[in-house]
């Protein structure tokens, strides 16, 4: 067996319509550790596998609701944040875990620290990059003409150019990009361009990697869905249970990342003492495309397996 294949795949039936992919690699006795990719929609890739030592940890490829290799691809019924975290337990109860770690980037860990607040006891540490504050100037930031456009404006042209709104504000925007990513003449090229403005804030003056189309149509009717209806409140439920968080709590973050900017990670944690454990990358970027983010959430990941190691054998 090659050194990232599963030892186990299977779909998921969730008795709503949708099948969750879910493959298992590594060792199966080792410490389990979920990772919750981004997007939302975004699925996961065997690139991921690269954080962890898969002689001892267990780890387990969850694609959510639409996204990766989850049936049906891009589908929005019965997609939502409360649906997200039912999966969460679902797939826990179905694997007969008692407790797991957790790892993810962007919109994966917030959907992760909103999992650990509503069920701490679950959660024996959790390791987390990008974090995505879903809030109205979460979102505004990254979607609206006063944040990273400011930045980025040539790219941002483009990306509201594709959908033609109707006139400018968030809303126009985003009942044009409604239109358009389900059978609008333009369709593809707004699939495109929704992806193509994400990933020009999270690997800024890089070459951008083609992705096949079928994801990339889930990443952006999914991440679209998501925003339209501002994340389904799910600040609210980020906000409320921090206080709950286990204690090895880590979230790695890149002084530029531009789809989750510093300034609003640091007012949202200011907001009250949470367990914690901040660690800046300067230079840093959003995800794991680069060297400084990569090795930083590699030496995070060993971290929180020597924290957990005596934990889980006990």
């Amino acid at each position: 067996m090659a050194h990232n294949e599963p030892f186990t795949e299977t779909w998921l039936d969730t008795g709503d319509g949708h099948l969750l992919h879910l493959s298992q690699h590594g060792n199966p006795a080792g410490v389990p550790i979920l990772f919750l990719h981004g997007g939302p929609g975004a699925g996961c890739t065997a690139q991921e596998l690269q954080l962890f030592d898969l002689s001892q940890c267990h780890v387990i490829l969850l694609d959510q609701r639409g996204a990766g290799e989850s049936l049906p691809a891009g589908e929005l019924r019965h997609n939502d944040l409360l649906s997200l975290l039912t999966d969460l337990e679902r797939i826990r109860h179905w694997l007969q875990l008692e407790q797991w770690c957790l790892v993810g980037g962007s919109f994966g860990a917030t959907l992760g620290l909103i999992y650990s607040g509503l069920c701490p006891q679950r959660v024996m540490a959790q390791l987390y990059w990008g974090l995505f504050i879903p809030s109205d100037a979460g979102r505004d930031w990254l979607y609206g003409s006063g944040g990273a456009a400011k930045r980025f404006p040539i790219d941002y042209h483009s990306f509201v150019n594709a959908a033609q709104p109707r006139g400018s504000g968030l809303s126009l925007l985003f009942e044009a990009y409604q239109g358009q990513l389900h059978g609008g003449s333009r369709e593809r090229r707004c699939v495109e361009a929704w992806n193509r403005w994400e990933r020009v804030l999270a690997q800024p003056w890089s070459v951008l990697t083609p992705v096949p189309y079928r994801r990339d149509e889930a990443t952006a009717k999914i991440e679209h869905h998501y925003a339209k209806q501002r994340y389904f409140d799910a600040y609210t439920l980020l906000y409320e249970g921090r206080q709950q968080w286990p204690a090895h709590t880590e979230i790695i973050q890149g002084t530029q990342d531009w789809v989750c900017p510093e300034h609003l990670l640091r007012e949202f944690l200011a907001q009250g003492s949470a367990p914690h454990q901040l660690t800046w990358v300067s230079g840093g970027f959003h995800g794991l495309a680069e060297d400084k983010m990569q090795q930083a959430v590699q030496q995070g990941c060993r971290r929180m397996f020597a924290n957990v190691t005596a934990q889980f054998k006990e």
